[in-house]
């Protein structure tokens, strides 16, 4: 039986504490998926068949979370439920890992035509839009391809009417606004191992102390993860503000792979950040890094 049947077929009877059969295992697989976005959900170990006390206090905080009533039995709804937040999890995690290219937003969505033409504030505005399905129900995940069409409009119609924004499905600076800061308040509150950045390409623009936009929030997180793995590069707090934190930490990103260390973030020190972080996240082979300099 896969995982994905948790979405489709309910037990005979609710889950409760003693219970082992092969839905308790599917159960515990997906709370331990689940709790890589919500952390406040402990991770169940081992993984097996058996309903443990652990699994009961993971169940109680998975219903807490989403407004179940906190019995620790997994009934028809929280069994559903699971399924449904199971799979935008998933959803997001592959949308993360499967390297969608997009660059900053530097001006507002309000004069694109629909038609062909990839534009890469759209696909950051597609890729906002995932991040946010899989918290939001109201909101539809979208095809990243940087088009704006029928779809991606519907997606930022309904990202408007959940937030009681002007349903006009076009990105005006308060629309904007509220979805970064949407998913700034989603990705900061998770820790950077929980987090999977897409390929981001250079969205020309030089970082520095003082820059306050959506790809300092994206160095941040590259940075703090990257630090967990290398002790010489010091954390930084993501927060989307370059401060004398992130400067620090990007000054010893830059000297330990060989690059000039001088805290600012232009082409080449963008494309090792992230090189470096799809290596370590994902295992990928780094073009642009020769083997000697990921020996430093």
């Amino acid at each position: 039986m896969s995982l994905s049947a948790i979405q489709k077929t309910y037990p005979s009877s609710p889950l409760k504490l003693g219970d082992d059969n092969q839905h308790v295992l599917m159960a515990k697989t997906a709370l331990n998926i689940i709790s890589a976005n919500y952390p406040a959900i402990p991770i169940l170990s081992p993984v097996n068949s058996i309903f443990d006390e652990n699994m009961e206090i993971a169940v109680k905080e998975f219903q807490r979370i989403f407004d179940l009533p906190e019995t620790g039995i997994i009934d028809t709804a929280t069994w559903f439920k699971m399924g449904d937040i199971h799979a935008s999890v998933v959803r997001l995690a592959e949308l993360s890992s499967r390297g969608v290219l997009v660059g900053d937003v530097v001006e507002d969505i309000t004069e694109v035509n629909e038609g062909v033409q990839i534009i890469p504030r759209v696909q950051m505005v597609q890729f906002f839009l995932n991040v946010l399905s899989a918290y939001y129900d109201s909101i539809p995940a979208v095809d990243i391809d940087g088009i704006y069409g029928p779809q991606t409009r519907d997606g930022i119609i309904e990202f408007q009417k959940t937030m009681n924004l002007p349903p006009t499905g076009l990105i005006d600076e308060k629309t904007w606004t509220e979805m970064y800061q949407g998913v700034l308040g989603i990705l900061r509150e998770l820790p950077p191992a929980a987090i999977q950045l897409p390929s981001l390409i250079y969205p020309d623009v030089l970082y520095s102390e003082g820059s306050a936009r959506p790809g300092v929030f994206i160095i941040q997180e590259i940075l703090a993860f990257i630090s967990t793995l290398i002790p010489e590069i010091p954390f930084v707090q993501p927060d989307g503000v370059f401060g004398p934190e992130t400067t620090a930490s990007v000054k010893a990103f830059q000297q330990y792979y060989g690059l000039k260390p001088n805290g600012i973030v232009d082409e080449a020190t963008w494309n090792r950040l992230i090189e470096v972080y799809r290596l370590f996240r994902f295992g990928e082979p780094l073009p642009y890094i020769d083997e000697m300099s990921l020996m430093q």
